[in-house]
């Protein structure tokens, strides 16, 4: 019988493949693609690598890293078609394990079992990841992939393995229940184990294995030296945007606080890294773990820095703040999605605004960065709705500000009162067009795609740029200075930028620096694209646009 000992893992590019999105894409939809390396790929190495008992051998490759070539610059996309099919050309393997984020990177989906059924015929095909979990059938029907995992994937995806070849491993079987898969049965019916009685115990997971990924080559070629890290898994919240609970559970559940320390030790030890970025959805949810965790951080003095995707305000207290500081940790990510109360409800984020004011008052008093998420267009959202959620970031004023449509991402609460309601834009099954940069998904009688995408923008550089906070002060400048010449690597046709870079060296007296960058704006304004998209702001009455119009005068223009 033959026997299945060769896995080979890749983590597909999260971004959308070039074909989904050719020809959507215009300036303000431009969004430099930076990724990180892959936890999922770290982690299901080190779960197998503990736990098996059959001889298995496994290599693991995260195409997002190897798109890479030049420190501080985005990756350019379209690399990704050749990569992914050189990895499965040069590589001999009985399994092919796909690790998949986005219902909207189904295109790379199709690649990757295109090339391995042509090159590798013979190969099991297993997928995993978001797109799968959220549509397992879809997966075994339309890829022709054998097995699919569903949610957390640790555990499952070393069963599925010991089936290939008939390995019965009582202790494993014991201990981990397998759970959470789907697959075709020897008639050809699909077969989906949905049931999760129990989640993973984040004690007895190994420390995530990045000696599998290639991540020297990823510190060297995109000039980041920050890996992923994760405390604790769940939410029990029910925003109706969200479905992380689908993956992770309801309850939220910790990595005991010496297993995290021994992790984080030997990242900084082994792979000498800058920085580490959590990716918890609810990493202070529990305040007696996190403040113990802490201060064990705390008391190591490791030269490290602390990042974190998101903070909720109903968990962060000034204790915890305090706590998060003394870590080294001097950025803030909140989620507050909405300014308007009436959506705050229908939502189910259930938001305190007040509470908000006064946690950005107190992250301010510390002197710490502050950026805040903001979603627009929810179903049946008024206009009304929508500038009172302008109004409160323009009140907040943060260092930095995300300004996002609503998607309706399938598997959540708000798709199905979406659907229902009969106001998708398109058909739910064109799941390469679930990306957030088309915001063309919802019908509604005050605004349509382009307005809000108009909105969103002009948002954008009112708060992020023109009026940013950082601007009030000479330090600010400073930091504003670095924040946006490190922009221009990645979009050099940005004019606003451009203007507030000359701006900033005026002020410091460097004129050659300040003619230079005004100059550089000036001429961008005769490509007719980047003049469709920034001319309107010149006609806002701001003291950095007035110094820029009076600048274009002396060189007898006027727009």
């Amino acid at each position: 019988m033959k026997q299945f000992k060769s896995i080979l893992l890749i983590k597909l590019p999260y971004c959308s493949h070039p074909e989904a999105f050719s020809g959507a894409e215009n300036f303000m939809t431009k969004s430099p693609f930076r990724p990180v390396p892959s936890l999922a790929l770290a982690s299901l190495c080190a779960f197998i690598e503990r736990y098996k008992k059959f001889d298995y051998n496994l290599k693991a490759v995260d195409l997002n890293i190897e798109g890479y070539a030049e420190p501080g610059m985005p990756v350019d996309t379209t690399v990704y078609e050749g990569l992914l099919k050189g990895c499965i050309e040069s590589n001999e393997y009985d399994v092919l394990c796909l690790s998949t984020m986005f219902v909207f990177n189904v295109k790379w989906v199709d690649a990757a079992v295109r090339f391995s059924k042509k090159l590798h015929p013979e190969a099991k095909i297993i997928i995993g990841g978001g797109y799968p979990t959220l549509f397992p059938e879809r997966c075994l029907e339309e890829h022709g992939i054998d097995t699919v995992v569903i949610g957390e994937g640790e555990a499952v995806f070393l069963h599925i393995l010991n089936r290939y070849n008939n390995y019965h491993d009582p202790e494993f079987e014991k201990r981990f229940t397998f759970e959470g898969y789907g697959t075709m049965d020897e008639n050809g019916k699909i077969v989906i184990s949905k049931q999760r009685r129990c989640f993973i115990d984040l004690g007895d997971l190994p420390i995530p294995a990045w000696n599998y990924l290639n991540v020297e080559k990823y510190f060297r070629t995109s000039g980041d030296k920050v890996l992923p890290i994760e405390g604790s898994r769940g939410c029990p919240y029910c925003c109706s945007y969200c479905c992380t609970y689908i993956s992770w559970g309801r309850q939220v559940r910790y990595k005991p606080v010496e297993r995290l320390i021994a992790e984080i030790s030997e990242m900084k030890k082994r792979y000498r890294v800058d920085a580490l970025h959590f990716v918890d959805d609810n990493l202070s949810f529990d305040k007696d773990w996190i403040k113990e965790f802490l201060r064990r951080i705390i008391s190591m003095k490791l030269p490290l820095k602390f990042t974190a995707s998101n903070f909720s305000s109903k968990n962060l207290d000034g204790e915890i703040i305090d706590l998060l500081v003394k870590t080294g940790m001097d950025r803030f990510s909140i989620a507050v999605e909405s300014g308007c109360p009436e959506m705050q409800k229908r939502i189910n984020k259930n938001l305190n605004l007040e509470k908000i004011r006064e946690m950005v008052k107190q992250l301010k008093a510390r002197k710490l960065y502050i950026h805040l998420c903001w979603m627009i267009g929810f179903p049946n959202e008024t206009m009304e709705q929508i500038n009172r959620t302008f109004n409160f970031a323009r009140e907040l004023r943060a260092h930095s500000n995300q300004f996002l449509t609503v998607l309706p991402y399938p598997g959540t609460q708000l798709f199905d009162e979406a659907k229902s309601a009969g106001l998708l834009v398109f058909q739910d099954d064109e799941l390469d067009k679930f990306d957030n940069r088309r915001c063309d998904y919802l019908k509604s009688d005050e605004w349509n795609y382009d307005k809000l995408q108009k909105m969103i923008y002009d948002i954008n550089i009112e708060l992020n740029f023109l009026n940013n906070i950082s601007l009030d002060t000479e330090e600010g400048m400073d930091y504003m200075l670095g924040f946006l010449e490190n922009l221009m690597l990645r979009l050099p046709e940005h004019i606003v930028a451009r203007i507030i870079i000359g701006y900033i060296y005026k002020k410091k007296n460097n004129m050659a620096k300040h003619e230079e960058y005004y100059n550089s704006a000036r001429s961008l304004f005769k490509e007719k694209k980047l003049s469709e998209t920034f001319s309107r702001y010149l006609s806002w009455k701001h003291p950095i646009v007035e110094d820029f119009n009076r600048y274009l005068e002396t060189k007898g223009e006027q727009r």
